[in-house]
């Protein structure tokens, strides 16, 4: 494993793996289980902790008892402990939660904050762009050679995390490592296709069982962006006709929250994303970019987007220019 044992030695509070503080998608949980337990097996006492709620995307057939804390246990010292951060590298999300000078380690497939984090902590930096931040956690259990320690439960979780976060393997961002760590973890926890439809099927239950609380959990905060609005949320189900029939409802609960906002709604199924936003400046921003026109603020794409892919493309569009 890539962890600096150095580093480990000086942490006398044990390790605390975590993400973002807002709420936990499937791949930072999937991540935080599978780090804790990887940790274990090298004799490297961790725990696996967050106070943030779950969304949809965390089922409840997938989770177990014991997984995640939600409360730090009495032998884990947040001033004498070491972090290690998944899923998310922006320093200035993470500090809402998280002492940055007791970082020891960060996984995220977010890019933009390598030269930040490879100047604290060098080696310890794993920040990729790839399709699943449990792409990265399962080349750490590749490369210790515990693969075949691995419990099921722990596989489960990794290759939902990859269906999530790649949208069934057919967004853009989806990478050959991503689909071999799949295709490894699938052959495993001996699960076929059948798997495929039981994870989206119960995200999709999840997801209309309360669509408000679905929507409101997954919002990510966008700062000093002249194009995009300051909070972008994102839902991806297989069949998104029940969410875009009812954006009268949608509309009014972002508008309660007095911020300007979009939403990103995917249809896996249809390989596609709607972009709803009724800011007009963002509108026409988005349609020079994505080649998409606007109708009574909702825009079909050609093609799905995960949310990230569309601020990488935003800010690349933004940064052109200045290149010039």
């Amino acid at each position: 494993m890539h962890y600096n044992c150095k580093k480990q030695e000086a942490i006398s509070g044990g390790v605390i793996i975590t993400a973002g503080s807002m709420y936990l998608d499937i791949d930072a949980y999937a991540c935080c289980v599978a780090m804790r337990e990887l940790l274990g097996l090298q004799g490297i006492r961790a725990v696996a902790y967050s106070a943030a709620p779950c969304n949809y995307s965390v089922c409840d057939f997938l989770v177990e008892a014991g997984q995640l804390e939600k409360s730090l246990p009495p032998d884990f010292q947040a001033e004498s402990a070491g972090y290690l951060i998944v899923d998310v590298s922006d320093p200035d999300y993470i500090r809402q939660s998280v002492p940055l000078d007791r970082v020891a380690a960060v996984y995220d497939h977010h890019t933009g904050f390598e030269d930040y984090w490879d100047s604290r902590i060098g080696e310890n930096a794993h920040i990729e762009f790839l399709g699943a931040a449990a792409t990265l956690i399962f080349r750490e259990w590749k490369a210790a050679g515990l693969l075949d320690k691995m419990t099921r439960p722990t596989a489960l979780l990794l290759i939902a995390a990859i269906l999530d976060n790649t949208l069934d393997l057919t967004s853009a961002n989806t990478m050959p490592e991503d689909r071999a760590a799949f295709e490894t973890l699938c052959e495993k926890a001996g699960v076929g296709e059948d798997f495929r439809a039981d994870y989206f099927s119960a995200v999709q239950r999840s997801v209309e069982a309360d669509l408000e609380t679905a929507l409101l959990k997954d919002v990510k905060t966008v700062r000093s962006n002249p194009v995009l609005p300051e909070h972008v949320a994102q839902i991806a189900l297989w069949d998104a006709d029940s969410i875009l029939g009812k954006l009268d409802a949608i509309r009014g609960w972002f508008d309660r929250r007095g911020d300007s906002w979009m939403i990103n709604v995917i249809d896996i199924s249809r390989r596609r994303s709607t972009c709803v936003c009724d800011n007009r400046l963002c509108q026409r921003a988005l349609e020079s970019i994505f080649d998409v026109r606007f109708t009574q603020g909702v825009a079909d794409c050609r093609r799905s987007y995960l949310r990230k892919e569309i601020l990488k493309t935003v800010q690349e569009e933004q940064a052109e220019p200045a290149a010039e």
